[in-house]
């Protein structure tokens, strides 16, 4: 065995741990994403039945329609203007080279 050959296959297991982390990585931000947007919609249900509560006894305004589309109103709003700046931000950023090791611009 040569010194090349080992080099090869301690790049390849190298590569195959970072891969393994990666993934690992990848699946706990999937569960995160799910836990903030649950949570989000939690606020927004809360929040909705906070604004349902006061227009019922203020308006008279019946309490499950209000409380559905305000619901709605606190969930969906947000999350645009979030989705429309992320947007935003990704097409004012310059395109970056594939090679960042390089000195060459």
């Amino acid at each position: 065995m040569t010194s090349s050959d080992a080099l090869s296959r301690a790049d390849r297991e190298a590569a195959a741990r970072a891969r393994e982390v990666t993934q690992r990585a990848i699946r706990r931000l999937d569960l995160l994403e799910w836990v903030v947007w649950g949570a989000g919609a939690l606020m927004a249900m809360v929040a909705g039945a906070a604004v349902a509560w006061v227009m019922a006894a203020v308006a008279g305004w019946s309490f499950r329609p209000t409380w559905i589309v305000a619901s709605m109103l606190l969930f969906v709003i947000p999350g645009g203007a979030a989705i429309i700046k992320i947007r935003t931000d990704e097409r004012a950023v310059p395109a970056q080279p594939n090679n960042r090791m390089s000195d060459d611009g």
